[in-house]
């Protein structure tokens, strides 16, 4: 998957038209076309705007990797 198809399902995901994306950004609606396209891609200020919308991490929206998920260390017994 490309970083314009995780784009593009993102912003499906949270229910959002290219339009409407568009405007929280401050861009529009062409600019976010090409991004999902792969005609372009967004700057980096686009990309942590992107991520904190979504709620996504930047390693899955650039590099499609999931994030590993920390775990507490075991306790000893006693």
């Amino acid at each position: 998957m490309t970083l314009g198809e995780r784009i593009a399902l993102a912003r499906k995901q949270a229910g959002l038209s290219q339009e409407q994306l568009g405007e929280q950004l401050g861009v529009s609606r062409q600019a976010v076309s090409k991004w999902e396209s792969g005609q372009t891609n967004p700057d980096v200020a686009y990309i942590a705007e992107l991520c904190r919308l979504f709620g996504v991490s930047s390693d899955w929206l650039l590099l499609g990797k999931e994030e590993a998920r920390e775990q507490a260390p075991g306790r000893c017994p006693g």
